[in-house]
Order: C-alpha cells, then structure tokens, then sequence
C-alpha cells in the first residue's frame, strides 16, 4: 500500500501543510523543514493520512514531532502511536548537550542531550515512517519519554 504524509511546518520563512505521496515529495518536504528550521514558531509534525482517526476532532492516532538545530546539524524526534503507552523519542550514543531541541518549542521543552540524531538519520526515520504507514521507525533507537 502507498501511505501519504501529511508534514506540518510553521515557521517565519515557511508555512504548511506539505503533502508527500512518494519518497521524492518526502525528501522535498525534508528540504523544506530543514531550510525552515532556524524559524520554527511550531515543531513541524506528520502523520499518515489512511491511518485511523479519534473523537469529535479526528486526531490521527499516531504522530511523528521534529526538531532541528541547524547550527550543530542534528535533529531529534518524538514518536507516538497505538501498541504503546507513552510517547517515545529518538535516542543516541553520542549526546549532544550543546544543541537546542525542543519537543515543545513554544513550550521550551527540550528534548534529552542523548536525543540529537544527525539528520541523515532524520531523514532514514521519517522515510520509514512513510513506508510502513506511520509506525515507529526502526533505524534509530528510542527511548521512552514524558509527554509529546
């Protein structure tokens, strides 16, 4: 089956949604979320469109959050979805204290320094969750977490 995305982006420099039906539209929906990233007033967001929906507002049952710091090239991710009793975010060997990722940006609610991916990583992460219909990517490591 073929999943479409659909990326959230809200930044000074660009605005969403950004639809993605192909690995193509993927990438160029990457490109677009890493260009914006040093102006996000929201983190950018994504969920499969043929994925279940909840209650009177019809939220999707699952979700893909980012993060990027575009000074110290690495992103991070928070992951929710059905099969799991909390929200999960991207894990790492080599933490990266330095770095500003926020699960929350307008919260200011950063994310572990043992969250930071590089974003070639990122992008493998959300290629995954494309292709197998909004499930939790397999080729980064997770951790559990508090909140999305």
């Amino acid at each position: 089956m073929t999943y479409t995305v659909k990326f959230g982006l809200q930044s000074q420099s660009d605005r969403g949604p950004i639809i993605a039906r192909t690995a193509e539209e993927v990438d160029a929906a990457l490109d677009r979320i890493i260009a914006a990233a040093p102006t996000y007033n929201h983190n950018p967001s994504a969920f499969v469109l043929e994925r279940p929906r909840f209650g009177r507002l019809q939220v999707p049952d699952h979700g893909l959050k980012i993060d990027i710091d575009p000074t110290h090239h690495v992103a991070a991710l928070a992951w929710v979805g059905p099969g799991f009793d909390c929200p999960w975010v991207s894990k790492s060997d080599r933490p990266v204290p330095e770095a500003s990722l926020h699960k929350d940006i307008g919260a200011a609610n950063p994310f572990p320094d043992d969250a930071a991916i590089t974003l070639d990583q990122l992008r493998a992460a959300v290629h995954e969750f494309h292709e197998s219909g909004g499930h939790r990517p397999t080729c980064v490591r997770w951790q559990e977490a508090e909140g999305f």
